[in-house]
């Protein structure tokens, strides 16, 4: 056998051996590329089915002026909404200011008896007129 015979077959040998795990990697990418563009068949079925039925649907809305109704009913349920959140918005500030006056005056009049003496949180006697009493019962 010639050199370049040997070279040759070589180069031959080389090419085989390169060439062979690239053939096997391009049917296997073939294979998954089958089974992908099936799985797309179907998701563009799926989505054109939903497209016939939304426009449909809009077929329906628009006929008679439903969809005019409805936008209408949106608007008046976010009026509604807004004007439950400004009376929201003022009844917490009114609380915030009218409160803490509220929680003074009935403070001052729990503390205060008629004849001026004093009672405790819960309506009773403070605790030195309680030791003071009981200091001095029979």
């Amino acid at each position: 056998m010639d050199a370049w015979q040997a070279v040759t077959l070589a180069v031959v040998a080389l090419l085989a051996g390169a060439l062979l795990p690239v053939l096997v990697q391009l049917a296997l990418a073939l294979r998954a590329l089958r089974a992908t563009a099936a799985r797309a068949d179907q998701a563009l079925a799926a989505l054109t089915g939903a497209a016939q039925r939304v426009e449909r649907l809009a077929a329906g809305l628009q006929e008679g002026d439903r969809l005019d109704r409805f936008l209408d009913g949106v608007d008046g349920l976010s009026r509604a909404t807004s004007h439950l959140l400004d009376g929201a918005r003022i009844a917490t500030a009114v609380g915030a200011a009218v409160g803490p006056a509220v929680g003074a005056a009935v403070r001052s009049w729990r503390e205060s008896r008629p004849d001026g003496a004093p009672h405790g949180a819960d309506g009773a006697a403070p605790p030195a007129e309680r030791a003071a009493g009981a200091a001095t019962a029979p």
